[in-house]
């Protein structure tokens, strides 16, 4: 059947209701609605969200959309899971935040200040947004099978696998912004790389699942993740659910920085973008 999108429209449309592979559980089931960060961290009514699409070499957004930021990319099981288990306290940790960051000056700081004098429940918050980044794309699943079916059957002490990274850093912005595979180089003024397995903003919190083995490529330059840098919480996932009120002073003890998204803005023509237009899907909006 024809592709009755509009042109440039990128990945699987993943806000069409139907028959798909689900994002984590990897069966083909009908999709339902995912949204990612968890409704309950405010990701609903008034956020609007929309595609980006490429055609022509020109980026252009879809019509924004009231509602959230969302896409069908888990079936009813796996979204269930989350929104059970995990997305309370999401927004919790969110609204703690949230606060804390309106008193900071909206600035790109160079380093990592020191974390918030909030608590969490860091096993739930993170199962919460990774169980969201597999929604953006199954073939994250196909990359790290092992971390999905940790997951879904809910094991207690969840280990990062091997090439996967989950970092953290402060957004205070109105921008949003869910996006899976892709990556880029800034080629104007100093170099600089970015990619990502799955990113999500959305104030008052950035999530990047990175690569863990690339490290610094001299023709690509520095890594955006290293400079500030962001925050690694791998070992929140090895947090049990019964663990509910952790420090994030203790968790981030190296400081948690505040940061801009690259491709969000006037600076984002200073970059070259790549992706798999088949798989890539982006989506922005406002909150």
């Amino acid at each position: 059947m024809a592709d009755k999108r509009p042109p440039g429209t990128l990945g699987v449309d993943l806000r069409k209701p139907g028959l798909r592979v689900c994002g984590l559980c990897g069966e083909v089931r009908e999709m339902t609605k995912a949204h990612v960060p968890p409704q309950a961290a405010g990701n609903r009514d008034k956020v609007t969200c929309a595609t980006v699409r490429i055609h022509n070499q020109v980026r252009s957004n879809g019509r924004p959309a009231a509602g959230g930021m969302w896409l069908r990319g888990l079936c009813g099981d796996c979204n269930s899971l989350a929104g059970l288990h995990y997305d309370a306290a999401y927004g919790d940790f969110a609204a703690a935040l949230r606060t804390y960051t309106r008193a900071m000056p909206l600035l790109h700081l160079p380093r990592p200040d020191p974390a918030p004098p909030v608590r969490l429940a860091p096993g739930r918050v993170a199962r919460s947004i990774l169980i969201g980044m597999f929604a953006t794309t199954p073939h994250l699943r196909v990359l790290f099978p092992g971390l999905a079916t940790d997951l879904r059957e809910r094991r207690d002490h969840i280990t990062m696998p091997d090439g996967a990274t989950l970092r953290l850093a402060l957004y205070p912005y109105r921008g949003t912004r869910l996006a899976s595979m892709f990556n880029a180089v800034r080629v104007l003024r100093s170099r600089r790389h970015y990619d990502v397995f799955s990113e999500v903003y959305f104030r008052p919190l950035a999530w990047s699942l990175t690569s863990s083995g690339r490290g610094n490529v001299e023709s690509m330059g520095e890594s955006v993740f290293d400079n500030p840098s962001w925050a690694i919480v791998d070992d929140w996932i090895q947090y049990g659910d019964d663990v509910f009120t952790v420090d994030l002073r203790d968790l981030c003890r190296q400081g948690i920085p505040q940061v801009r998204h690259p491709l969000l803005g006037d600076d984002q023509n200073d970059w070259v973008q790549f992706f798999n237009d088949e798989v890539t899907a982006i989506f922005e909006g406002q909150c």
